[in-house]
Protein backbone atom coordinates (compact mmCIF):
# COMPACT_ATOMS: atom_id res chain seq x y z
CA UNK A 1 0.00 0.00 0.00
CA UNK A 2 1.62 3.34 -1.41
CA UNK A 3 0.61 5.89 1.13
CA UNK A 4 0.50 9.18 -1.00
CA UNK A 5 -0.40 12.97 0.28
CA UNK A 6 -0.89 16.55 -1.28
CA UNK A 7 -2.57 19.57 -0.21
CA UNK A 8 -6.19 19.72 -1.89
CA UNK A 9 -5.93 20.72 -5.90
CA UNK A 10 -2.59 19.73 -6.04
CA UNK A 11 -2.70 16.86 -8.39
CA UNK A 12 -2.34 14.10 -6.24
CA UNK A 13 -5.00 11.74 -8.29
CA UNK A 14 -3.06 12.09 -11.11
CA UNK A 15 0.22 11.47 -9.61
CA UNK A 16 -1.54 8.17 -7.98
CA UNK A 17 -2.81 7.02 -11.99
CA UNK A 18 0.87 7.85 -13.14
CA UNK A 19 2.60 5.54 -10.82
CA UNK A 20 0.23 2.81 -11.16
CA UNK A 21 0.04 3.43 -14.93
CA UNK A 22 3.79 3.25 -15.97
CA UNK A 23 4.89 0.63 -13.63
CA UNK A 24 4.52 -2.87 -13.00
CA UNK A 25 0.89 -2.23 -11.57
CA UNK A 26 -0.56 -0.75 -14.90
CA UNK A 27 -0.47 -0.76 -18.41
CA UNK A 28 0.65 2.54 -19.92
CA UNK A 29 -2.39 3.70 -20.41
CA UNK A 30 -3.82 6.81 -18.44
CA UNK A 31 -7.38 8.59 -18.33
CA UNK A 32 -8.12 12.12 -17.65
CA UNK A 33 -11.68 13.81 -17.37
CA UNK A 34 -12.73 16.09 -19.20
CA UNK A 35 -11.78 18.83 -16.68
CA UNK A 36 -8.41 17.76 -16.17
CA UNK A 37 -9.36 15.17 -13.42
CA UNK A 38 -7.62 11.76 -12.50
CA UNK A 39 -10.50 11.11 -10.10
CA UNK A 40 -12.38 8.35 -12.09
CA UNK A 41 -9.04 6.26 -10.88
CA UNK A 42 -8.89 7.61 -7.84
CA UNK A 43 -12.39 6.50 -6.93
CA UNK A 44 -11.42 3.35 -8.67
CA UNK A 45 -10.80 -0.52 -6.97
CA UNK A 46 -7.35 -0.43 -8.67
CA UNK A 47 -6.74 2.60 -6.72
CA UNK A 48 -7.56 1.72 -3.46
CA UNK A 49 -5.73 -1.75 -4.04
CA UNK A 50 -2.69 -0.03 -4.03
CA UNK A 51 -3.15 3.46 -2.64
CA UNK A 52 -4.14 5.02 0.59
CA UNK A 53 -4.26 9.15 0.54
CA UNK A 54 -4.88 11.86 2.19
CA UNK A 55 -4.38 15.44 2.58
CA UNK A 56 -2.56 15.72 5.48
CA UNK A 57 0.96 15.58 5.53
CA UNK A 58 3.20 13.50 7.84
CA UNK A 59 6.47 11.89 7.97
CA UNK A 60 5.46 7.95 7.19
CA UNK A 61 4.27 9.12 3.96
CA UNK A 62 5.71 7.41 0.60
CA UNK A 63 5.23 10.64 -1.62
CA UNK A 64 4.01 14.15 -0.62
CA UNK A 65 3.46 16.68 -3.58
CA UNK A 66 4.83 19.99 -2.36
CA UNK A 67 2.36 23.13 -3.35
CA UNK A 68 4.45 25.65 -5.42
CA UNK A 69 4.34 29.15 -3.69
CA UNK A 70 2.52 31.54 -5.43
CA UNK A 71 -0.08 29.30 -6.43
CA UNK A 72 -2.45 28.58 -3.90
CA UNK A 73 -5.03 30.25 -6.00
CA UNK A 74 -4.55 27.92 -8.61
CA UNK A 75 -4.97 24.63 -6.59
CA UNK A 76 -8.06 26.05 -4.50
CA UNK A 77 -9.78 26.63 -7.75
CA UNK A 78 -8.68 23.44 -9.19
CA UNK A 79 -9.91 21.54 -5.96
CA UNK A 80 -13.55 23.36 -5.72
CA UNK A 81 -14.31 22.68 -9.37
CA UNK A 82 -13.21 19.12 -9.75
CA UNK A 83 -14.29 18.12 -6.10
CA UNK A 84 -18.33 17.47 -6.99
CA UNK A 85 -18.27 17.47 -11.11
CA UNK A 86 -18.55 21.32 -11.45
CA UNK A 87 -20.80 22.15 -8.97
CA UNK A 88 -18.75 25.10 -7.34
CA UNK A 89 -21.86 25.92 -4.79
CA UNK A 90 -22.13 22.51 -3.34
CA UNK A 91 -18.39 22.24 -2.86
CA UNK A 92 -18.36 25.34 -1.36
CA UNK A 93 -21.32 24.21 1.34
CA UNK A 94 -19.17 21.44 2.20
CA UNK A 95 -16.28 23.63 3.00
CA UNK A 96 -18.08 26.23 4.74
CA UNK A 97 -21.21 24.52 6.50
CA UNK A 98 -21.80 27.43 8.52
CA UNK A 99 -21.09 30.65 6.24
CA UNK A 100 -24.49 31.87 6.61
CA UNK A 101 -24.38 31.68 10.13
CA UNK A 102 -21.31 34.05 9.87
CA UNK A 103 -23.56 36.43 7.17
CA UNK A 104 -26.71 35.99 9.06
CA UNK A 105 -26.84 39.84 9.70
CA UNK A 106 -27.64 40.54 5.41
CA UNK A 107 -30.64 41.16 4.15
CA UNK A 108 -30.21 38.82 0.94
CA UNK A 109 -28.50 35.90 2.95
CA UNK A 110 -29.21 32.88 0.62
CA UNK A 111 -26.79 31.05 -1.92
CA UNK A 112 -26.18 34.30 -4.73
CA UNK A 113 -22.79 34.06 -6.52
CA UNK A 114 -22.53 37.89 -5.04
CA UNK A 115 -22.32 37.08 -1.85
CA UNK A 116 -20.46 33.85 -1.98
CA UNK A 117 -17.66 35.80 -3.39
CA UNK A 118 -17.94 38.78 -1.16
CA UNK A 119 -17.48 36.77 1.57
CA UNK A 120 -14.55 34.27 0.03
CA UNK A 121 -12.73 37.57 -0.40
CA UNK A 122 -12.26 38.30 3.22
CA UNK A 123 -10.81 34.52 4.18
CA UNK A 124 -9.18 33.88 1.06
CA UNK A 125 -6.03 35.10 1.85
CA UNK A 126 -6.04 34.60 5.11
CA UNK A 127 -3.22 32.85 7.11
CA UNK A 128 -5.44 29.34 8.38
CA UNK A 129 -6.15 29.41 4.60
CA UNK A 130 -2.28 29.35 3.49
CA UNK A 131 -1.21 27.20 6.16
CA UNK A 132 -2.62 24.34 4.37
CA UNK A 133 -0.22 24.85 1.17
CA UNK A 134 2.39 25.16 3.76
CA UNK A 135 5.54 23.84 1.94
CA UNK A 136 6.52 20.62 3.80
CA UNK A 137 10.04 18.75 3.92
CA UNK A 138 10.96 15.60 2.66
CA UNK A 139 9.04 15.97 -0.54
CA UNK A 140 8.87 13.94 -3.33
CA UNK A 141 8.43 17.19 -5.74
CA UNK A 142 6.82 20.08 -6.13
CA UNK A 143 3.73 20.51 -7.88
CA UNK A 144 5.05 23.10 -11.11
CA UNK A 145 7.41 19.68 -11.70
CA UNK A 146 4.57 18.36 -13.38
CA UNK A 147 3.86 21.44 -15.47
CA UNK A 148 7.89 20.78 -16.65
CA UNK A 149 8.23 18.87 -20.00
CA UNK A 150 11.87 18.69 -19.77
CA UNK A 151 11.74 17.18 -15.86
CA UNK A 152 10.32 13.33 -16.19
CA UNK A 153 10.04 12.72 -12.81
CA UNK A 154 7.83 9.40 -12.70
CA UNK A 155 10.34 7.09 -13.50
CA UNK A 156 12.53 7.67 -10.53
CA UNK A 157 9.73 8.06 -8.28
CA UNK A 158 8.53 4.70 -9.19
CA UNK A 159 11.95 2.95 -8.32
CA UNK A 160 11.96 4.85 -5.12
CA UNK A 161 8.99 2.83 -4.37
CA UNK A 162 10.24 -0.45 -4.84
CA UNK A 163 8.45 -0.86 -8.20
CA UNK A 164 9.54 -0.99 -11.58
CA UNK A 165 9.12 1.07 -14.84
CA UNK A 166 7.61 -0.57 -17.60
CA UNK A 167 6.62 2.83 -19.95
CA UNK A 168 8.85 4.55 -22.25
CA UNK A 169 9.67 8.05 -21.66
CA UNK A 170 8.33 9.29 -25.35
CA UNK A 171 4.86 7.73 -24.09
CA UNK A 172 5.03 9.64 -20.40
CA UNK A 173 5.95 13.03 -21.77
CA UNK A 174 3.06 12.65 -24.77
CA UNK A 175 0.61 11.91 -21.66
CA UNK A 176 2.08 14.64 -19.74
CA UNK A 177 1.52 17.47 -22.50
CA UNK A 178 -1.89 16.21 -23.09
CA UNK A 179 -2.32 16.32 -19.18
CA UNK A 180 -1.50 19.93 -19.25
CA UNK A 181 -3.70 20.85 -21.83
CA UNK A 182 -6.20 20.41 -19.25
CA UNK A 183 -5.48 22.11 -16.27
CA UNK A 184 -7.26 25.49 -16.61
CA UNK A 185 -6.20 26.81 -13.00
CA UNK A 186 -2.37 26.56 -14.02
CA UNK A 187 -0.92 30.21 -13.25
CA UNK A 188 -4.57 31.33 -12.40
CA UNK A 189 -2.93 33.22 -9.34
CA UNK A 190 -0.31 34.72 -11.47
CA UNK A 191 -2.95 35.70 -14.32
CA UNK A 192 -5.46 37.30 -11.75
CA UNK A 193 -2.40 39.54 -9.89
CA UNK A 194 -1.54 40.86 -13.37
CA UNK A 195 -5.01 41.56 -14.20
CA UNK A 196 -5.78 43.90 -11.19
CA UNK A 197 -2.95 45.57 -12.08
CA UNK A 198 -4.47 46.18 -15.98
CA UNK A 199 -7.94 47.23 -13.90
CA UNK A 200 -5.79 49.88 -11.67
CA UNK A 201 -3.96 51.02 -14.43
CA UNK A 202 -6.83 51.32 -16.73
CA UNK A 203 -5.79 48.94 -19.89
CA UNK A 204 -8.69 46.74 -21.02
CA UNK A 205 -7.92 43.33 -20.99
CA UNK A 206 -10.31 40.15 -20.68
CA UNK A 207 -10.68 38.67 -17.02
CA UNK A 208 -9.02 35.83 -16.43
CA UNK A 209 -11.07 34.72 -13.91
CA UNK A 210 -13.33 30.91 -14.24
CA UNK A 211 -14.51 30.70 -10.70
CA UNK A 212 -16.40 32.82 -8.19
CA UNK A 213 -12.88 32.13 -5.93
CA UNK A 214 -11.21 33.13 -8.87
CA UNK A 215 -13.24 36.19 -8.70
CA UNK A 216 -12.52 36.46 -4.77
CA UNK A 217 -9.11 37.28 -5.06
CA UNK A 218 -9.06 39.93 -7.64
CA UNK A 219 -11.72 41.47 -4.96
CA UNK A 220 -9.35 40.89 -2.47
CA UNK A 221 -6.32 42.16 -3.87
CA UNK A 222 -8.21 45.39 -5.08
CA UNK A 223 -9.63 45.56 -1.22
CA UNK A 224 -5.50 45.62 -0.70
CA UNK A 225 -4.77 48.66 -2.52
CA UNK A 226 -7.76 51.06 -1.24
CA UNK A 227 -10.69 49.89 -3.63
CA UNK A 228 -13.81 48.34 -2.94
CA UNK A 229 -16.44 47.06 -5.69
CA UNK A 230 -19.56 47.77 -5.61
CA UNK A 231 -20.65 44.43 -5.46
CA UNK A 232 -24.02 44.27 -4.30
CA UNK A 233 -26.04 41.76 -6.44
CA UNK A 234 -23.45 41.53 -8.79
CA UNK A 235 -23.79 37.80 -9.35
CA UNK A 236 -22.10 38.02 -12.96
CA UNK A 237 -18.77 39.16 -12.69
CA UNK A 238 -17.57 41.85 -15.27
CA UNK A 239 -15.84 40.22 -18.21
CA UNK A 240 -13.43 42.97 -18.82
CA UNK A 241 -11.00 45.23 -16.73
CA UNK A 242 -12.70 48.23 -18.01
CA UNK A 243 -16.21 46.76 -17.05
CA UNK A 244 -14.97 46.40 -13.40
CA UNK A 245 -12.82 49.17 -13.23
CA UNK A 246 -16.42 51.31 -13.77
CA UNK A 247 -17.59 49.43 -10.30
CA UNK A 248 -14.68 50.48 -8.13
CA UNK A 249 -14.77 52.96 -5.41
CA UNK A 250 -12.08 54.48 -3.26
CA UNK A 251 -13.16 52.51 0.31
CA UNK A 252 -11.33 55.23 2.27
Amino acid sequence: MIKIGWPPGCYGSYVMQCIFAYSNLGNGKIKIGADGDSHAFRDSNKASLHFSNTHDWSFDLDVWINPTPGHELDYLSNHMVKQEDNNVIQTFQQSFPNFKESLSNWTDNDNSPWILREYSSFWINNQQYLDAYRVRPNASFDVNDLFNTDKDIFPSLINRLGLTVTTDSATMKVNQQQWIAKQRYHNLQHRCNAWVQDIVQDRNTPTPCHTIFDEAYVQHCLREQGYEIRCNGLNDFPKTSTELRELLYDQS
